[in-house]
């Protein structure tokens, strides 16, 4: 009987309650804090080990159309760890990096309530314009916060908060066709948000995002002609940009600047653009000498300090580029499985509801194309919003247990 009685309390369905609350606030804290993110997302694992459901839960995990191909990413990185030219500490971090990709999953379950997942996404839109708030005082009132980031950053570095702010200002423009009452005030905020993204940010990230997402929002609603006049707006405001706001203009000059540095040689640690291009000339160079597996989990700096050796360059275990580094890491294996996850993902989004689905096609897309220039899989936040939003999206398809079941009771 004590037995029974413990069972009944640790499945106990206030757990969901509890991890329902800890998913939504996840969503809140990501883009602001790694230690509350930490121990939310210990909260959820808890909530979730320890409340009822448990076939449903296994369902998600065996039957998930994606979690498969997460499983194969871990595994990639468990076996990395055997032959890798990394120290013990590097494979650590790496491997953790990697085993973050579990939490997707977990999060699946509580975000299973469509109300929850909307909940989360409206959540994780108010961080960013709490974010906004705290970055006008900053910059416009002398307010003494988020003194170690430059201008608008507030909580994190300018290229995760402009990246972030960028799809809290999609996610809101997605929310004017399906909220007609509140669409001026929507276009107010996110009005608010461009001119942080181009005022304000020193986020380049922040500026191709949005412009992709403004694209990305006009094809999705008026085919041809809605990309068309979007192009042309858009071209007109960054032009009008560059001569109106010295931040925007600084940044873009830079790009020139980067391009002279890396031409010149030996002055990479000057040039952002050119390092990241020095980077990628190795790492190609990296994966045609181990091209199936790789270096190992955790081998980057390692291998480029290796095929650099006696050389007086800019050394790197980054390259800002999460292709190349899990190309680098785990070999053409390991990326065409990472490439493998986008694509089932991309397929999985016809399955969802018009009133989400541009939305999710867009954070994915736009996802992909950061992962060009950053190492995002690899970096805590990034790669949180990334679990984050993958179980958000992909939480309301239906699983094939599921599918199976109701053609079982519509036959019968």
């Amino acid at each position: 009987m004590a037995t029974n009685k413990s069972f009944l309390e640790l499945s106990d369905p206030k757990w969901d309650k509890l991890g329902q609350a800890s998913a939504i606030a996840l969503a809140f804290v990501v883009p602001i804090s790694t230690a509350i993110t930490t121990i939310l997302v210990v909260l959820c694992f808890l909530a979730w080990l320890l409340g009822p459901n448990h076939a449903q839960k296994k369902d998600i995990l065996s039957s998930h159309p994606i979690v498969m191909w997460i499983y194969a990413l871990i595994l990639l990185a468990l076996c990395g760890m055997f032959y890798s030219a990394g120290d013990e500490e590097t494979m650590r971090r790496s491997l953790i990096d990697s085993l973050r990709l579990g939490v997707i999953p977990i999060l699946m379950y509580f975000y299973q309530d469509k109300k929850i997942g909307r909940l989360a996404l409206w959540a994780f839109a108010c961080a960013m314009i709490f974010t906004m708030v705290l970055a006008f005082g900053k910059v416009y009132a002398g307010l003494p916060i988020g003194t170690k980031y430059p201008m608008g950053a507030v909580f994190k570095s300018h290229i995760k908060t402009s990246y972030f702010m960028a799809i809290a200002a999609f996610f809101l423009a997605f929310q004017c066709k399906y909220l007609p009452k509140y669409r001026w005030s929507l276009l107010i905020i996110v009005g608010f948000m461009i001119y942080y993204l181009l005022f304000m940010s020193v986020g380049r990230i922040g500026y191709i995002t949005i412009v992709f997402s403004f694209l990305f929002l006009a094809w999705q609603w008026y085919r041809l002609k809605g990309i068309l006049l979007a192009t042309c707006v858009a071209c007109a405001m960054l032009v009008g940009t560059y001569f109106t706001s010295p931040v925007f203009s600084q940044r873009v000059n830079l790009l020139v600047q980067d391009m002279d540095f890396y031409h010149q040689g030996g002055r990479l640690i000057e040039s952002s653009l050119g390092s990241r291009l020095a980077f990628a000339k190795t790492s190609t160079a990296l994966i045609m000498q181990e091209p199936l597996l790789g270096w190992g989990t955790g081998s980057y700096g390692a291998a480029y300090a290796q095929y650099h050796q006696g050389e007086a360059t800019l050394l790197t275990d980054n390259p800002h580029n999460e292709y190349l580094r899990i190309a680098v890491e785990s070999g053409i294996v390991g990326l065409l499985l990472l490439l493998g996850l986008f694509y089932r993902q991309w397929q999985l989004t016809s399955q969802m509801p018009l009133d989400i689905r541009g939305f999710c096609q867009g954070v994915l897309l736009t996802f992909m194309l950061g992962c060009m220039l950053n190492s995002w899989l690899k970096d805590f936040a990034e790669g949180y919003f990334f679990c984050l939003m993958t179980a958000i999206c992909f939480a309301i398809i239906p699983l094939p247990s599921r599918k199976l079941t109701a053609k079982a009771v519509l036959l019968h």
